[in-house]
């Protein structure tokens, strides 16, 4: 049964249990995409709509597991509306700090140092990055490398 549920900023939705991708993609196109605009902090616009979700919860007594499915259908704009807003890299949008990790792996190439003094302090600044962050890294170098 579909109801009219009003986000935060006064958009009116029609919602569906049953279906509730087109919340999340009000949500993500009405709040997210905007904010993210406005303030260029990831974190932070995420923690936004994770409210808004929170306080949709509250007020029409829906399902708390629809904050999973607000996040994932996020992660399906990623290479998309999102990355196109500042011609940012998912990468970068996913590690705030990756030009950070750019700038540390180019100071350690060209630091001189031997091969393995080389591959062990690599692995020292990696070994933070879980596997999906890893592949993540590799393709964001690789495109740079390989694209330009």
């Amino acid at each position: 049964m579909a109801e009219t549920i009003s986000l935060t900023n006064g958009i009116e939705i029609e919602f569906d249990e049953k279906e509730p991708v087109p919340l999340f993609e009000a949500i993500i196109m009405e709040i997210l995409i905007p904010k993210y605009k406005d303030n260029k902090d990831w974190n932070l616009s995420l923690n936004i709509i994770i409210e808004e979700m929170n306080q949709l919860i509250k007020k029409y007594q829906l399902d708390p597991k629809l904050k999973l499915g607000l996040l994932n259908q996020v992660e399906k704009h990623l290479d998309k509306e999102i990355e196109q807003l500042t011609g940012t890299a998912k990468i970068e949008i996913l590690f705030m700090n990756m030009d950070d990790y750019i700038e540390d792996i180019k100071k350690l190439i060209i630091a001189g140092k031997n091969k393995q003094e080389l591959r062990n302090d690599m692995a020292q600044l990696i070994y933070p990055l879980t596997l999906f962050e890893l592949g993540e890294l590799f393709i964001f170098l690789g495109k740079r490398a390989f694209l330009k």
